[in-house]
Protein backbone atom coordinates (compact mmCIF):
# COMPACT_ATOMS: atom_id res chain seq x y z
CA UNK A 1 0.00 0.00 0.00
CA UNK A 2 1.43 3.40 -1.02
CA UNK A 3 2.47 5.69 1.81
CA UNK A 4 0.73 9.04 1.65
CA UNK A 5 3.36 11.87 1.55
CA UNK A 6 3.32 14.69 4.10
CA UNK A 7 1.36 17.82 3.25
CA UNK A 8 3.02 20.35 0.97
CA UNK A 9 2.56 22.91 3.73
CA UNK A 10 4.66 20.92 6.19
CA UNK A 11 7.32 20.28 3.53
CA UNK A 12 7.44 24.00 2.72
CA UNK A 13 7.73 24.81 6.43
CA UNK A 14 10.63 22.39 6.85
CA UNK A 15 12.47 23.60 3.72
CA UNK A 16 12.16 27.27 4.69
CA UNK A 17 13.24 26.62 8.30
CA UNK A 18 16.22 24.57 7.07
CA UNK A 19 17.27 27.27 4.60
CA UNK A 20 16.96 30.14 7.09
CA UNK A 21 18.02 28.18 10.21
CA UNK A 22 15.15 30.03 11.86
CA UNK A 23 11.49 29.23 12.51
CA UNK A 24 10.73 32.96 12.74
CA UNK A 25 12.19 33.82 9.33
CA UNK A 26 10.52 30.77 7.79
CA UNK A 27 7.20 31.95 9.21
CA UNK A 28 7.72 35.44 7.75
CA UNK A 29 8.48 34.00 4.32
CA UNK A 30 5.44 31.71 4.30
CA UNK A 31 3.11 34.20 6.01
CA UNK A 32 2.56 31.84 8.95
CA UNK A 33 3.21 32.06 12.67
CA UNK A 34 6.37 30.58 14.21
CA UNK A 35 4.07 28.28 16.14
CA UNK A 36 2.60 26.92 12.90
CA UNK A 37 6.11 26.24 11.58
CA UNK A 38 7.07 24.48 14.80
CA UNK A 39 3.87 22.42 14.74
CA UNK A 40 4.43 21.35 11.12
CA UNK A 41 8.00 20.30 11.80
CA UNK A 42 6.98 18.45 14.97
CA UNK A 43 4.51 16.52 12.85
CA UNK A 44 7.28 15.55 10.42
CA UNK A 45 9.52 14.47 13.31
CA UNK A 46 6.73 12.31 14.78
CA UNK A 47 6.06 10.78 11.37
CA UNK A 48 9.75 9.97 10.74
CA UNK A 49 10.64 9.09 14.31
CA UNK A 50 13.66 11.38 13.96
CA UNK A 51 14.61 14.74 15.42
CA UNK A 52 15.16 17.13 12.51
CA UNK A 53 16.27 20.27 14.37
CA UNK A 54 18.28 21.02 17.48
CA UNK A 55 16.58 23.88 19.32
CA UNK A 56 18.65 26.21 21.51
CA UNK A 57 16.58 29.17 22.62
CA UNK A 58 15.49 30.91 19.44
CA UNK A 59 18.27 29.35 17.37
CA UNK A 60 17.78 26.12 15.46
CA UNK A 61 20.07 23.94 13.40
CA UNK A 62 19.62 20.73 11.46
CA UNK A 63 20.48 17.37 12.96
CA UNK A 64 22.23 14.83 10.70
CA UNK A 65 18.81 13.35 9.91
CA UNK A 66 17.54 16.85 9.15
CA UNK A 67 20.47 17.52 6.83
CA UNK A 68 19.75 14.34 4.88
CA UNK A 69 16.06 15.18 4.57
CA UNK A 70 16.83 18.79 3.56
CA UNK A 71 19.07 17.63 0.72
CA UNK A 72 16.36 15.30 -0.59
CA UNK A 73 13.66 17.94 -0.28
CA UNK A 74 15.79 20.49 -2.18
CA UNK A 75 16.37 17.96 -4.94
CA UNK A 76 12.64 17.24 -5.15
CA UNK A 77 11.79 20.95 -5.22
CA UNK A 78 14.34 21.44 -7.98
CA UNK A 79 12.59 18.78 -10.03
CA UNK A 80 9.24 20.45 -9.39
CA UNK A 81 10.64 23.82 -10.43
CA UNK A 82 11.95 22.30 -13.63
CA UNK A 83 8.60 20.62 -14.30
CA UNK A 84 6.76 23.94 -14.08
CA UNK A 85 9.30 25.95 -16.06
CA UNK A 86 7.63 27.97 -18.81
CA UNK A 87 9.89 26.65 -21.56
CA UNK A 88 12.03 23.93 -19.98
CA UNK A 89 13.26 22.60 -23.34
CA UNK A 90 14.75 26.02 -24.10
CA UNK A 91 15.85 27.04 -20.62
CA UNK A 92 17.73 23.79 -20.06
CA UNK A 93 20.43 24.76 -22.57
CA UNK A 94 21.05 28.21 -21.08
CA UNK A 95 23.24 28.83 -18.06
CA UNK A 96 22.65 32.13 -16.27
CA UNK A 97 25.88 33.25 -14.60
CA UNK A 98 25.99 36.09 -12.08
CA UNK A 99 29.19 37.86 -11.10
CA UNK A 100 30.54 41.28 -10.20
CA UNK A 101 31.54 43.86 -12.79
CA UNK A 102 35.20 43.57 -11.78
CA UNK A 103 35.37 39.78 -12.12
CA UNK A 104 33.43 39.86 -15.39
CA UNK A 105 35.66 42.48 -16.99
CA UNK A 106 39.09 41.47 -15.74
CA UNK A 107 38.82 37.69 -15.33
CA UNK A 108 35.86 36.11 -17.12
CA UNK A 109 35.48 38.17 -20.32
CA UNK A 110 38.82 37.07 -21.82
CA UNK A 111 38.04 33.37 -21.33
CA UNK A 112 34.29 33.12 -21.97
CA UNK A 113 34.72 31.53 -25.40
CA UNK A 114 36.95 28.79 -24.03
CA UNK A 115 34.67 28.22 -21.05
CA UNK A 116 31.62 27.91 -23.31
CA UNK A 117 33.36 25.12 -25.22
CA UNK A 118 33.50 23.17 -21.95
CA UNK A 119 29.72 23.52 -21.58
CA UNK A 120 28.77 21.33 -24.56
CA UNK A 121 27.17 24.11 -26.57
CA UNK A 122 25.12 25.62 -23.74
CA UNK A 123 24.36 29.33 -24.07
CA UNK A 124 26.05 31.42 -21.39
CA UNK A 125 24.04 34.36 -20.08
CA UNK A 126 26.41 36.58 -18.06
CA UNK A 127 24.79 39.07 -15.70
CA UNK A 128 26.78 41.61 -13.70
CA UNK A 129 25.75 42.84 -10.28
CA UNK A 130 27.65 43.76 -7.14
CA UNK A 131 24.77 42.49 -4.96
CA UNK A 132 24.41 38.88 -3.83
CA UNK A 133 22.73 36.54 -6.30
CA UNK A 134 19.11 35.50 -5.85
CA UNK A 135 18.98 31.86 -6.91
CA UNK A 136 15.19 32.01 -6.82
CA UNK A 137 15.26 34.63 -9.57
CA UNK A 138 16.72 32.73 -12.50
CA UNK A 139 20.42 32.70 -11.52
CA UNK A 140 22.04 29.28 -12.00
CA UNK A 141 25.58 29.88 -10.74
CA UNK A 142 27.50 32.84 -9.34
CA UNK A 143 31.18 33.70 -9.13
CA UNK A 144 31.90 35.90 -6.18
CA UNK A 145 34.76 37.37 -4.18
CA UNK A 146 33.88 36.68 -0.57
CA UNK A 147 34.38 34.67 2.62
CA UNK A 148 32.65 31.47 1.42
CA UNK A 149 30.33 29.32 3.51
CA UNK A 150 27.03 30.71 2.21
CA UNK A 151 24.25 28.91 4.06
CA UNK A 152 22.04 26.59 2.03
CA UNK A 153 24.23 26.74 -1.09
CA UNK A 154 26.93 24.62 -2.68
CA UNK A 155 30.28 26.26 -3.37
CA UNK A 156 33.72 25.58 -4.76
CA UNK A 157 36.85 27.53 -3.95
CA UNK A 158 38.32 28.77 -7.23
CA UNK A 159 41.33 30.74 -6.08
CA UNK A 160 42.93 32.86 -3.40
CA UNK A 161 43.89 36.50 -3.85
CA UNK A 162 46.79 38.76 -2.90
CA UNK A 163 46.98 42.53 -2.45
CA UNK A 164 49.81 44.88 -3.41
CA UNK A 165 50.22 48.61 -4.15
CA UNK A 166 50.05 49.82 -7.76
CA UNK A 167 50.42 53.12 -9.57
CA UNK A 168 50.52 54.51 -13.08
CA UNK A 169 53.92 54.28 -14.84
CA UNK A 170 53.38 57.99 -15.63
CA UNK A 171 52.78 58.91 -12.01
CA UNK A 172 53.99 62.47 -11.77
CA UNK A 173 55.47 62.38 -8.26
CA UNK A 174 58.42 60.25 -7.21
CA UNK A 175 57.09 56.86 -6.24
CA UNK A 176 57.51 55.83 -2.58
CA UNK A 177 60.24 53.35 -1.76
CA UNK A 178 59.06 52.56 1.77
CA UNK A 179 55.77 52.42 3.65
CA UNK A 180 56.17 55.69 5.55
CA UNK A 181 56.47 57.64 2.29
CA UNK A 182 52.92 56.66 1.30
CA UNK A 183 51.69 59.47 3.57
CA UNK A 184 52.91 61.95 0.95
CA UNK A 185 50.61 60.45 -1.68
CA UNK A 186 46.89 60.07 -2.25
CA UNK A 187 45.99 56.55 -1.06
CA UNK A 188 42.99 54.90 -2.73
CA UNK A 189 40.96 52.78 -0.29
CA UNK A 190 38.45 49.96 -0.86
CA UNK A 191 36.45 48.33 1.98
CA UNK A 192 37.07 44.70 0.94
CA UNK A 193 40.78 45.25 0.31
CA UNK A 194 41.77 47.69 3.03
CA UNK A 195 45.27 49.04 3.44
CA UNK A 196 45.33 47.72 7.02
CA UNK A 197 45.78 44.22 5.56
CA UNK A 198 48.98 45.22 3.75
CA UNK A 199 50.56 47.72 6.13
CA UNK A 200 53.41 46.57 8.36
CA UNK A 201 52.40 47.50 11.95
CA UNK A 202 56.07 47.90 12.91
CA UNK A 203 56.41 50.84 10.50
CA UNK A 204 54.75 54.29 10.59
CA UNK A 205 51.08 54.23 9.54
CA UNK A 206 50.70 56.43 6.42
CA UNK A 207 46.90 56.41 6.61
CA UNK A 208 47.05 58.83 9.54
CA UNK A 209 47.90 61.64 7.15
CA UNK A 210 44.30 61.70 5.91
CA UNK A 211 45.47 61.97 2.29
CA UNK A 212 42.96 59.47 0.95
CA UNK A 213 40.03 58.73 -1.33
CA UNK A 214 37.48 55.97 -0.71
CA UNK A 215 35.73 53.95 -3.45
CA UNK A 216 33.37 50.97 -3.31
CA UNK A 217 34.51 49.31 -6.56
CA UNK A 218 37.66 47.23 -7.05
CA UNK A 219 37.60 48.33 -10.70
CA UNK A 220 37.70 52.00 -9.68
CA UNK A 221 40.76 51.32 -7.52
CA UNK A 222 42.56 50.09 -10.63
CA UNK A 223 41.23 52.82 -12.93
CA UNK A 224 41.99 55.60 -10.45
CA UNK A 225 45.55 54.35 -9.96
CA UNK A 226 46.03 53.93 -13.73
CA UNK A 227 44.86 57.53 -14.24
CA UNK A 228 47.74 58.74 -12.07
CA UNK A 229 45.79 60.39 -9.26
CA UNK A 230 47.22 58.22 -6.49
CA UNK A 231 48.30 54.81 -5.27
CA UNK A 232 45.86 51.92 -4.95
CA UNK A 233 45.99 48.62 -3.12
CA UNK A 234 44.96 46.29 -5.93
CA UNK A 235 43.74 42.70 -6.07
CA UNK A 236 46.41 40.85 -8.00
CA UNK A 237 44.10 38.85 -10.26
CA UNK A 238 42.15 41.95 -11.28
CA UNK A 239 45.29 44.01 -11.85
CA UNK A 240 47.06 41.32 -13.92
CA UNK A 241 45.83 42.53 -17.38
CA UNK A 242 46.81 46.13 -16.63
CA UNK A 243 50.20 45.11 -15.28
CA UNK A 244 50.79 43.03 -18.41
CA UNK A 245 49.81 45.90 -20.70
CA UNK A 246 51.89 48.44 -18.78
CA UNK A 247 48.94 50.57 -17.59
CA UNK A 248 49.98 49.82 -14.02
CA UNK A 249 53.23 49.08 -12.22
CA UNK A 250 53.78 47.45 -8.85
CA UNK A 251 55.53 49.42 -6.15
CA UNK A 252 56.80 48.42 -2.71
CA UNK A 253 57.03 44.82 -3.88
CA UNK A 254 55.56 43.24 -0.74
CA UNK A 255 52.22 41.44 -1.23
CA UNK A 256 49.78 40.17 1.40
CA UNK A 257 46.95 37.59 1.28
CA UNK A 258 43.46 39.05 0.93
CA UNK A 259 40.80 38.21 3.51
CA UNK A 260 38.45 36.91 0.81
CA UNK A 261 38.76 34.49 -2.12
CA UNK A 262 37.02 33.65 -5.40
CA UNK A 263 34.17 31.13 -5.21
CA UNK A 264 31.67 29.50 -7.51
CA UNK A 265 28.27 29.27 -5.75
CA UNK A 266 25.07 27.49 -6.78
CA UNK A 267 21.87 25.88 -5.53
CA UNK A 268 22.48 22.18 -4.92
CA UNK A 269 18.93 21.34 -6.03
CA UNK A 270 19.30 23.05 -9.42
CA UNK A 271 18.11 20.95 -12.38
CA UNK A 272 21.17 22.24 -14.28
CA UNK A 273 23.82 20.63 -12.10
CA UNK A 274 25.50 19.01 -15.11
CA UNK A 275 25.92 22.37 -16.85
CA UNK A 276 26.96 24.10 -13.64
CA UNK A 277 29.63 21.47 -13.00
CA UNK A 278 30.95 21.80 -16.56
CA UNK A 279 31.03 25.60 -16.32
CA UNK A 280 32.83 25.69 -12.96
CA UNK A 281 35.35 23.07 -14.12
CA UNK A 282 35.84 25.04 -17.34
CA UNK A 283 36.60 28.27 -15.49
CA UNK A 284 39.06 26.49 -13.19
CA UNK A 285 40.76 24.70 -16.10
CA UNK A 286 40.89 27.60 -18.56
CA UNK A 287 42.15 30.11 -16.02
CA UNK A 288 44.23 27.64 -14.08
CA UNK A 289 47.02 30.07 -13.25
CA UNK A 290 44.46 32.43 -11.68
CA UNK A 291 41.94 29.87 -10.44
CA UNK A 292 43.91 26.84 -9.22
CA UNK A 293 41.81 23.71 -8.90
CA UNK A 294 41.79 23.61 -5.12
CA UNK A 295 38.14 22.59 -4.75
CA UNK A 296 36.10 23.35 -1.68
Amino acid sequence: MAVRPPSLRSIAAFEAAARHASFTRAAEELNLTPGAISHAIRGLEDRLGQQLFLRTGRAVRLTPAGQTLAARVRLSLGLLTDAFATVPWRAADRLVVSTTHSIAQKILAPILGQVQECCAGARLDLRCSDSLSDFDDGIDVAIRFGPGGWRGLESRLLGREVLFPVASPDYGTSLPTKQAELSDHLMIHHPESGWRLWLDPSEPDPTQSGNAIYVDSALIVIEAAASGIGIGLARGRLAAPDLASGRLVRILERATPAEYAYWAVWNGSSPKLRLISAFVAGVAKTYKSEFPSTGG
